[in-house]
């Protein structure tokens, strides 16, 4: 079952990417924000995401990464041109040199990853079948069925992981729904692999349909190239956001002379 428990933990990896780009008031641009703590309260990094939109779809999304002292780690960038639920994407991670990610294209999908500086890049074609999911996707699919998750239907789908270098049959279903915010666990759609196998949870406010938080591994790898279990929250205004931030970094250094 070993194999079993780090497939599944990379696929949280990409899952996580995928659900951090709910943002719902469709303007023209819209950024969001989102900090990272471990269970003691540390930061571990904070991410800015910049949506772009086209006639009221999602368009291209920009992620970067940013440590605890606000340096750039690393970035994300996808596309959505071929369909919401299936957004071509390329994942760097500045530190590692690591890089994976995907290009739909009209019949297939090529996934792609590099794990060492060293390595090579790997590749490999998967054919376009429905319930697919790719990447950022994961959002557009999520807003897309929130109401029928709140009656508390179970939804499976197939998750593209180019990390993997392969597709896991996963499913989300709802695990608590209070006042306004509803609580979704992401996990494998295999009732014996999920004696082994570690999930997500992520929460939504149903009324304004923006993504509260974030509880599983951790989306970024440290120096080491280890992930730790994170809480990530979401702010919505970018200056209180990164002022927020800077203040805390700031204090932190302080305290440590």
């Amino acid at each position: 079952m070993k194999s079993y428990r780090l497939t599944f933990f990379r696929a949280m990896l990409t899952v996580a990417i995928g659900i951090l780009s709910a943002v719902t008031v469709h303007a023209d641009v819209e950024k969001f924000h989102g900090k990272a703590v471990n269970s003691d309260g540390e930061v571990i990094f904070f991410e800015e995401h910049t949506l772009r939109y086209e006639n009221n779809q999602i368009a291209s999304m920009n992620t970067i990464y940013y440590d605890a002292n606000l340096k750039k780690i690393g970035e994300l960038v996808s596309d959505f041109s071929q369909n919401s639920h299936l957004g071509s994407y390329d994942f760097r991670d500045d530190r590692l040199r690591y890089i994976d990610g995907a290009k739909v294209m009209q019949d297939q999908i090529l996934i792609y990853s590099k794990k060492t500086p060293e390595a090579g890049i790997q590749e490999k074609y998967i054919r376009r079948e429905p319930g697919q999911i790719v990447g950022q996707g994961l959002h557009s699919f999520i807003l897309e069925n929130l109401d029928v998750l709140a009656k508390g239907e179970i939804i499976p789908f197939k998750l593209v992981l180019p990390a993997q270098m392969d597709q896991f049959n996963i499913r989300i279903r709802k695990s608590n729904l209070e006042d306004d915010r509803i609580v979704l666990r992401i996990e494998l759609d295999n009732w014996f692999l999920r004696l082994f196998a570690s999930h997500i949870q992520v929460e939504y406010d149903m009324d304004t349909r923006q993504l509260l938080s974030y509880q599983g591994v951790s989306v970024v790898a440290d120096e080491s190239g280890k992930t730790v279990p994170v809480t990530i929250s979401y702010a919505y205004s970018q200056s209180d956001f990164l002022l927020g931030g800077r203040m805390e970094t700031e204090a932190s250094l302080q305290s440590s002379n």
